[in-house]
């Protein structure tokens, strides 16, 4: 076995402060990190406590999950608490202690990305849960500048990394507002250049992030789809058919990833990813209903598809085939280097 695939010693062995994804119960504490690692482990004495301490002060009815964000040992978690057969449980996310680099800690590309947001108008970060879409969309703005966005607003669930320095504003869903679409209005009235959406997930919220497109703000925002075309058609389905004849006019890019762990601690997260800049021909494309059409214009203006990054990564060493077909034929696109 060659050294890119050595070994190391399980999480269950290391911190438990290491794991990015926890579920911490009364008598035990499933671990993993970002690298696929997962283990189970008895609570250390001051997880023990610290479970103690959140059913004390945020159990609620028997039958109602408990959403919030708490900051233990010096990180901050998204916490879902609730309840099952099995009793209380909570669920764990360690939220990012700063915005990560694109290229040195993502393994991205900013001039890939950087032509997605140079307009102003909509930009989608796509893929499925746990994918890293937010956290790439969150990178992706810090590269753009804070020259170039302008003020900024965020509407998140939960704020995912507290940005530096003025000329941002910064809302949680349930805490400082009660809705993405209401956000999105308020950040319109509040100057906002730049409006950045921590989801785009229901009829309102796409409608207002149209809106906010349309009237000259430059808006980003994470959605769930399969593909980089599946994001315009996760997008039409949102949209009522008025604003669906708007969306390709205002329309700017689509970024599309999945992140790839081998529950291994020597072998880093590998990005898959594909997109489209949403170009004159692209936007035709859109109102002709000829969605596909968009595969060839991406490699048309050199962009790769998720099967050519991962063909990419197999011919660099930094992953099997088997590994990246097994991806792949989810979405039927194996490519034969695949």
């Amino acid at each position: 076995m060659s050294q890119d695939f050595a070994s190391r010693p399980p999480l269950a062995t290391q911190d438990a402060s290491k794991a990015t994804n926890l579920m911490l119960s009364h008598n035990s504490l499933e671990l993993e990190n970002n690298f696929g690692v997962s283990s189970t482990i008895k609570p250390p004495a001051a997880w023990a406590e610290f479970y103690q301490r959140m059913i004390d002060e945020r159990k609620g009815k028997p039958t109602q999950a408990v959403n919030f964000t708490e900051v233990f040992q010096g990180h901050r978690y998204r916490c879902i608490l609730a309840n099952s057969a099995s009793g209380y449980g909570i669920t764990m996310r360690k939220l990012l202690s700063s915005i990560p680099r694109l290229n040195e800690d993502l393994n991205l590309r900013w001039d890939v990305i950087e032509p997605l947001l140079a307009q102003v108008g909509l930009t989608l970060f796509c893929g499925e849960m746990g994918s890293g879409k937010s956290t790439t969309m969150i990178s992706a703005l810090e590269m753009l500048g804070a020259a170039r966005r302008g003020p900024l607003g965020t509407a998140e669930d939960p704020i995912e990394v507290i940005y530096p320095g003025p000329g941002v504003i910064q809302r949680e869903i349930g805490t400082h507002v009660n809705s993405f679409a209401e956000a999105i209005r308020d950040f319109m009235r509040q100057y906002r250049k730049t409006i950045m959406v921590g989801e785009i997930r229901d009829p309102e919220t796409a409608m207002q992030a149209v809106i906010a497109a349309s009237s000259g703000h430059r808006v980003v925002g994470t959605l769930h789809a399969e593909s980089a075309p599946d994001a315009i058609v996760r997008m039409q389905t949102l949209l009522d058919d008025k604003f669906a004849r708007i969306l390709p006019g205002v329309l700017s890019g689509i970024w599309w990833q999945h992140i790839v762990r081998f529950g291994d601690d020597s072998r880093p997260p590998l990005p898959i990813y594909e997109s489209i800049q949403v170009t004159p021909t692209v936007r035709g494309m859109i109102e002709d209903g000829k969605l596909q059409m968009v595969p060839a214009e991406m490699k048309r203006q050199g962009r790769e598809n998720m099967t050519e990054t991962a063909t990419r990564h197999v011919t660099n060493r930094r992953a099997k085939p088997d590994e990246l077909r097994r991806f792949l034929a989810v979405r039927n696109r194996v490519a034969g280097a695949v």
